[in-house]
């Protein structure tokens, strides 16, 4: 497996030299140039990064502070000037693992990412193992107990798995849980939300590109299929993408291989895919809009995981759950939930899913001034708990509530319905459907 590293460098030549010279050492390299790409490339997961302090946009120093605020946790070294001492010991109490000056010294530089991307593996493995009896634990309902039994059953293959779901219901959490739980699990977890990139830009999301492939590619790029090769890849709302993508990807599984956009050497990856939707695949297939022999590649084991609202017995532990977590994440004391906010919450249909339950809690937490989250501090929706008109079941409240959620898209935005899709996270084609499906919209301008 090989390890992954980053390149962040202002400086062109450096970046190339650097990304020959670690590429031919078996290292999977990604180069930026600017200190925000920089730390978005953190976030996405790497296990070593060669971060210079001196670079536009956003300096190394402020990169590697906002990296150890977020918990990021690939191992960094800086790189400072020569002499430059009081740059390289900030840089180690921000939490830097190591320092290396210019002009670089080969040896010392090969040795001390060697010994920083070593350093993220062993991090990282004991973190599966305690993230497998998180989730192990974190359901109370049966119908959930049974899908994580079928995930663990999975986890101990290495056939491709599809989760179906509405969204917010919890697939990235169980595609996580099937990766802590198999022989994978110290290599990479790489999740790409198909919905929320264009055709052209998941395209070079998961394939990457060489350098000159496009306008604006001006140095080589490493892939997610790349980037996950050892490890699981979970691709989210996977039914969303094109019939032109759909066969790359039907490829890459027949295969194991596949070439960089604007390449043509095949480059061999080996990885546990496990993909994921919120549509019915059965019926895309029928209507044509998506490749049976792909769909029948993906669902080797297919896992439906059931709406919040069919599984009561986990919003209490979820939301108990949640109050901790974030709790800790505001440096605040854990307040609890008195009985008439868990009474709402247990009543609340939650057509977010845990999704929205989250964000309630979070919400709840800002406003509680004491020890207790009352039912005050919830949001006024969940404060109602399930109350509606007589013979007004939890469906009918659903749709009315993502109709309502569609209707302001389109009201913010003046009816466009690109931009309202975009402030959703929808793909156009996903959320026109949408529109038609709930009734809302009507005149409106692309």
């Amino acid at each position: 497996m090989k390890a992954r590293l980053l390149i962040a460098d202002d400086d062109e030549s450096i970046r190339e030299a650097l990304v020959e010279r670690f590429g031919a050492r078996g290292y999977a390299v990604r180069a930026v140039g600017d200190g925000g790409a920089a730390l978005e490339a953190l976030r996405g997961g790497v296990d070593a990064a060669l971060l210079d302090l001196r670079m536009p946009v956003m300096d190394g120093q402020t990169v590697l502070e906002r990296a150890h605020e977020e918990g990021v946790g690939a191992a960094i070294v800086v790189v400072t000037a020569h002499g430059d001492v009081d740059a390289a010991v900030a840089a180690m109490r921000a939490g830097a693992y190591d320092f290396v000056t210019k002009p670089f010294d080969a040896r010392r530089l090969e040795a001390t990412v060697a010994r920083a991307a070593e350093r993220s593996r062993l991090a990282r493995r004991a973190a599966s193992a305690d993230a497998g009896e998180r989730h192990e634990a974190r359901w109370a309902d049966p119908a959930m107990a049974r899908v994580m039994e079928t995930a663990t059953r999975a986890a101990a293959t290495n056939s491709t798995v599809l989760l179906l779901g509405e969204s917010g219901v919890g697939k990235e959490v169980v595609a996580r849980a099937i990766h802590a739980a198999s022989e994978r699990a110290n290599e990479p977890f790489v999740a790409v939300n198909c919905a929320a990139l264009t055709e052209s830009l998941l395209e070079s999301e998961l394939f990457g590109h060489e350098k000159g492939a496009f306008t604006g590619a001006d140095a080589r790029r490493i892939g997610r299929l790349e980037a996950a090769h050892g490890g699981t890849l979970f691709l989210d709302e996977i039914g969303d993408t094109s019939p032109a993508l759909q066969s790359k990807l039907l490829r890459v599984l027949q295969e194991r291989r596949f070439e960089r956009v604007g390449g043509s050497q095949p480059i061999e990856v080996d990885l546990r895919l496990v993909a994921a939707t919120n549509r019915d695949l059965r019926a895309a297939v029928k209507a044509g809009d998506f490749r049976e022999d792909l769909y029948y590649r993906l669902a080797v084991v297919d896992i439906e995981i059931l709406p919040l609202r069919e599984r009561p017995a986990d919003t209490a532990l979820l939301a108990e759950a949640f109050t901790a977590s974030l709790a800790r994440e505001m440096k605040r004391a854990t307040p609890r939930l008195s009985d008439a906010a868990l009474a709402a919450l247990r009543a609340h249909p939650w057509p977010g899913n845990v999704r929205e339950l989250k964000n309630a809690i979070e919400r709840a937490l800002v406003l509680c001034d004491g020890d207790e989250v009352v039912l005050e501090d919830l949001p006024p929706e969940v404060q109602r708990g399930g109350d509606g008109p007589a013979g007004d079941g939890y469906h009918d409240r659903v749709d009315r509530y993502r109709a309502q959620v569609l209707k302001e898209a389109l009201d913010a935005t003046g009816g466009h319905r690109t931009r309202a899709a975009e402030s959703l996270g929808l793909q156009r084609t996903y959320f026109a459907r949408l529109i038609k499906k709930y009734g809302v919209g009507g005149a409106s301008s692309e």
